[in-house]
């Protein structure tokens, strides 16, 4: 798996939860959602394009659901331009730690 389907992948969980989570909460009877993310580059600019596939809903719901699509966690952060800051950690590892990617979320 390359370096941006993994990217792909966490927006679109993101995206299929957020809008789960909302469809519950109101009551929605949706009955099937597919999240496609197609990453493309054009010259040296690089844009995702979400594509939502919605059944069971009318077209208000489908588009109040098109819009929440756009402000998700991962979206927004995307869309944002979240700063990433590399800092090196000088501590030792056991070889247990070498083999494992450590993710960390500090509140």
């Amino acid at each position: 798996m390359a370096p941006y389907d993994l990217l792909l992948a966490s927006l679109g969980a993101c995206t299929a939860i957020t809008l789960k989570m909302y469809t519950a909460r109101k009551g929605w009877p949706l009955a099937s959602l597919d999240v496609e993310l197609r990453f493309n580059v054009v010259g040296e600019e690089k844009m995702i394009e979400p594509v939502l596939r919605i059944h069971g809903l009318d077209d208000e719901q489908k588009a109040r659901l098109a819009d929440i699509a756009e402000r998700t966690p991962v979206t927004l952060a995307l869309k944002s331009g979240l700063p990433i800051t590399t800092r090196l950690d000088h501590s030792k590892i056991d070889d247990h730690e070498r083999s494992r990617l450590r993710l960390r979320h500090d509140n």
